[in-house]
């Protein structure tokens, strides 16, 4: 199955997927449940099982705007605020549906790759500025169109996941201009 965080490949997360299946607890959320909430330090790091959730900023209408997902054999967490510096998260991870996860804490983890994988980290890091900067030049590059059929190209069960508001708000379109991009696409 293809990975709509395609730059997740770029990264060696055996260490970490180890690690917390061999330490980790199984956690079921239930959908709308938050992993990690903006404003407090996240708590645990874990590889989704089943379900999938949602990363999410409030934008000026007090409504969560999705800025990203983790999907099942993808690691989950907060890592530029909670991971990295232990600082509270700029971000909200909710549980897009039931979901399951198997976690363990940020600190325990954090410690654990310190002492066992000390150039992964900042590996880490470079991989996600990479990956924040070509989103962002996307957004001025491509058409909220070109942008959709990216996604289901790249995803083509992205639709059957991941409700249609979320794929919108993901996309930074309405509801309703998706409509009409997926009956102009044909998609």
């Amino acid at each position: 199955m293809a990975q709509i965080n395609d730059f997740l490949s770029l990264i060696d997360f055996e260490a970490m997927r180890d690690y917390c299946m061999a330490h980790g607890k199984a956690v079921r959320y239930a959908k709308g449940d938050c992993f990690v909430e903006a404003g407090h330090v996240g708590r645990y790091v874990g590889f989704v099982v089943s379900g999938y959730f949602k990363y999410c900023v409030l934008n000026d209408k007090g409504e969560y705007a999705v800025t990203g997902f983790s999907f099942p054999d993808e690691c989950i967490m907060d890592f530029t605020q909670s991971f990295i510096f232990d600082k509270a998260s700029k971000i909200t991870v909710i549980a897009g549906c039931d979901a399951d996860v198997i976690q363990v804490p940020s600190r325990t983890l954090r410690d654990y790759i310190t002492k066992n994988s000390p150039g992964l980290i900042p590996h880490m890091s470079a991989v996600v500025l990479e990956e924040a900067y070509s989103r962002y030049l996307n957004l001025y590059q491509k058409s909220p169109t070109e942008r959709y059929l990216e996604l289901v190209r790249k995803y083509p069960d992205v639709l059957e996941r991941v409700t249609l508001r979320d794929i919108a708000s993901y996309l930074l379109v309405t509801p309703t201009y998706l409509s009409r991009i997926r009956k102009l696409s044909g998609k």
